[in-house]
């Protein structure tokens, strides 16, 4: 799937940056690198050029531009209804915050099923079942 198939609000993980010459480097200089999470926040009324958030910074690409980037889509956890279960792409956060969800088996690899959905949610991972509040389960990504 290309970056510029996406919808406003939809989460990708960046897997492949094509295109050559200038293009590629601008691309990668704006931080759109393998492995990164980026969020299409705004289309213009007419189409082009897209507003979208990449580690927590504003950019504008136009569409040709977009169609470069190879993604795949992903969902934070918090999105995912009972009853699912999905595979841990990404775990979003510092070492600590890495650490301790890795203590619970949601790490990058690792499938979930999501128990209960809200206030606060329930996952069974391989180690048990675990319950994490609705703002870790915004910082980890899902498919």
């Amino acid at each position: 799937m290309r970056l510029s198939d996406l919808q406003p609000g939809e989460n990708a993980l960046v897997v492949r940056v094509g295109g050559f010459g200038p293009i590629h480097r601008r691309l990668l200089s704006m931080g759109i690198l393998p492995g990164t999470v980026i969020k299409v926040v705004r289309i213009s009324p007419l189409g082009d050029p897209v507003v979208y958030e990449i580690r927590g910074a504003f950019i504008s690409l136009r569409r040709s531009e977009a169609e470069q980037v190879e993604v795949e889509k992903i969902a934070p956890l918090h999105l995912i209804p009972p009853g699912s279960r999905v595979k841990v792409i990404i775990v979003d956060g510092g070492m600590g915050f890495i650490q301790n969800l890795h203590k619970m088996g949601i790490s990058p690899g690792r499938v979930i099923e999501v128990v209960k959905a809200c206030c606060p949610m329930v996952v069974r991972t391989p180690l048990g079942q675990f319950t994490i509040g609705r703002g870790m389960a915004y910082r980890v990504y899902v498919r």
